[in-house]
């Protein structure tokens, strides 16, 4: 039987993810901690998040079935999973952690996980833009759903699927309705590796959901996420 979710809410916060670290010990799991703000928002590679009052930010604290190692995936599958059923919206996926609506990225997940006091964690982190219309100039292709409501209903929708994929683990079907959503399966993609930038067709994903690259010579590569920053043409 799958747990309850202890649910915390604050108005605004430094980050969802650094209080579900700094409190993991003391909290119950699961638990869902939301924020309509946030002033340091964390992204992937240490980046910052950009989190106005116009979104909804949270982060869901468990513990991970051992097994569960498509964890970002799955949590991308979600996302657009609550999205839909909550605001009749289609997103796609931008592989390998951000959500896309009308060809702007509306939200973002940085999965973390860590030990502390012998217990293994796992934190799933996610922003989404609710109906954010202004964005900093370094973010181009930031966009919002465009809708007007509580994204705590959301983020307790993602929270439910999401340790309804940790308590019955299923990794093919996870890769499937990933792959159904990933809009850059068979489009051109600039690709950065190493600090050099590469062109190529976005193939296929394998079965740790890495991303198979048709290369201008016929052959292929398969990128591992975290290695590489990727541009759909």
């Amino acid at each position: 039987m799958q747990k309850s979710v202890q649910k915390i809410h604050f108005d605004t916060i430094d980050s969802t993810n650094t209080f579900a670290r700094e409190n993991a010990e003391n909290l119950t799991t699961p638990v869902l901690i939301t924020a309509y703000e946030q002033t340091k928002g964390r992204g992937r590679h240490g980046k910052s998040f950009f989190s106005p009052d116009s979104g909804i930010y949270f982060s869901l604290l468990f513990e991970a079935d051992p097994s569960f190692d498509l964890i970002t995936p799955a949590a991308a599958v979600c996302t657009c999973k609550a999205v839909k059923e909550i605001c009749g919206i289609d997103a796609d996926i931008k592989w390998v952690n951000d959500i896309f609506y009308n060809g702007k990225k509306v939200c973002g997940i940085l999965t973390e996980r860590f030990i502390s006091n012998n217990k293994t964690y796992t934190i799933v982190g996610i922003g989404i833009n609710l109906n954010t219309k202004e964005f900093p100039a370094d973010l181009p292709q930031a966009g919002c759903l465009g809708v007007d409501i509580d994204g705590r209903i959301i983020a307790e929708k993602v929270a439910e699927l999401l340790l309804q994929y940790n308590s019955c683990y299923e990794r093919e079907n996870i890769l499937k309705e990933y792959k159904n959503r990933l809009f850059i399966i068979g489009k051109e993609i600039d690709y950065e590796l190493n600090g050099v930038i590469y062109s190529g067709i976005c193939a296929d994903i394998n079965f740790d959901c890495n991303l198979i690259i048709k290369k201008p010579d016929g052959d292929y590569i398969t990128l591992k996420s975290g290695e590489i920053s990727i541009k759909v043409k």
